[in-house]
């Protein structure tokens, strides 16, 4: 299956880390990172450059298990 581009809200309370996932369904983020909120609709301020810099910065393939940010999600969950 050919993976497509999510984008995901990792909501810790007191503010929001975004990033996009490349995976095969919503589903299989959902299984891996409940921790995660896929998100429908970008936000407003998710605009041209915003938008472009976090694609640059925080595109992460589900499979990449050496990411910073996955890892930390995974360690958070006891895996």
């Amino acid at each position: 299956m050919t993976k497509q581009e999510y984008l995901v809200l990792y909501d810790y309370g007191t503010g929001g880390a975004w990033a996009y996932i490349l995976a095969e369904s919503p589903d299989q983020i959902a299984e891996r990172y409940p921790q995660l909120e896929i998100v429908a609709e970008p936000p407003d301020w998710l605009t041209g450059d915003e938008e472009r810099l976090l694609r640059e910065r925080m595109t992460i393939d589900i499979d990449d298990s050496a990411n910073r940010f996955l890892a930390a999600l995974s360690q958070q969950r006891g895996h």
